[in-house]
Formats: C-alpha cells, sequence, structure tokens
C-alpha cells in the first residue's frame, strides 16, 4: 500500500483536471503513479510531455523501448513500472515468453544480437552508469545511431526514475497484469 495517497480530481489542483480526464480516458482511471505526483502540480504537468517525447518520439523502435524500460523495473525490482510496462511491451508483440526471459536473455533464443544489445545496455545503466566505458557502447553502435542510443539512454533513465519513485512512495500497483 502506498505510503502517500495518490490525489483524487477533487482534490487536485484545477489546472490538473485536463490531465485527470486525458489520464482517465486513456487509463480507464487516473493511475496511482500520476495521482501520487500530482501533490506536485508543477512536476506533474511538466513531466507528462517529457515522458510522452522520450517513450513516444524518436526513431527508436517501440520494441526496444518496451524491452529497456521492462528489464530496467526488474533489475530494480519495481512491481509497478513492471506490472504496466508488462501491459505495454504485450501490446507490441513481446511475448509472454521473452518477457519471462528477460531475467536471463543472454542465453535465451528468443532474444536477437540486437534486443541483447538494448537489454544488456539497460542493465549496465541500471546497475552502474558510471562504470560504462566506450567498449561497452561498441556492441550498441553496430545497431543503432548516436541519436538512437541517446533515446535508448533516455528510455533506461526515466525507468529508473519511475521505478525509484514508485519503489520510494510504495505506489500501489494498478495498471497492467
Amino acid at each position: 500500500m502506498s505510503i502517500i495517497t495518490p490525489l483524487p480530481k477533487e482534490k487536485a489542483s484545477a489546472d490538473l483536471h485536463g490531465i485527470y480526464d486525458a489520464l482517465s480516458k486513456r487509463f480507464g482511471k487516473m493511475p496511482n503513479f500520476f495521482g501520487l505526483m500530482a501533490h506536485r502540480p508543477d512536476v506533474l504537468g511538466k513531466f507528462l510531455p517529457f515522458y510522452s517525447a522520450v517513450m513516444e518520439g524518436g526513431t527508436l523502435e517501440p520494441r526496444y523501448k518496451e524491452l529497456a524500460y521492462l528489464k530496467t523495473a526488474l533489475v530494480n525490482g519495481c512491481e509497478y513500472c513492471a506490472r504496466a510496462h508488462t501491459a505495454s511491451a504485450k501490446r507490441i508483440g513481446i511475448t509472454d515468453e521473452q518477457i519471462r526471459a528477460l531475467l536471463f536473455y543472454d542465453g535465451s533464443q528468443l532474444f536477437d544480437a540486437k534486443d541483447k544489445a538494448v537489454i544488456l545496455h539497460a542493465e549496465r545503466v541500471t546497475r552502474g552508469a558510471s562504470a560504462i566505458r566506450d567498449g561497452s557502447l561498441t556492441e550498441l553502435r553496430k545497431f543503432f545511431d548516436e541519436g538512437q542510443i541517446v533515446e535508448l539512454t533516455l528510455v533506461i533513465c526515466v525507468s529508473n526514475f519511475t521505478n525509484r519513485f514508485n519503489e520510494a512512495l510504495r505506489a500501489t500497483p494498478d495498471l497492467g497484469g
């Protein structure tokens, strides 16, 4: 159970009501993650366009974004994000079997070399970004241009942010399965 109560629409700042309506329409309810962030209306209002730019924009295929986001959530043990991104990964064609194999992806036949490079980068950035050296990026450069590597890294960083926020406040999972 969350240690902070997500704000219901009636207690949220009036300037967030449009956000509440849009998110409720999209998800069928106001997700707890955003309801928690609504305690800081200015932050929620700025976070959503940033999140959309990272997750929906760019040239990196959604498959690689979801693999990276989900692997990061699994490394961090974030149940909220793992559930939410399991659902979004399935919507874009990542299978249940692949999702289960993410923990031990390296020896799996379910992922090709490009998938494995993405998953490894997510793991490295999450476990210790300061330890990444030039050689760690060599594998990624086989598959992605510099802009896509930046984009992939942004996805991983956003995932780490949301993972830590949800885990620190013990957000009750309410998305996905």
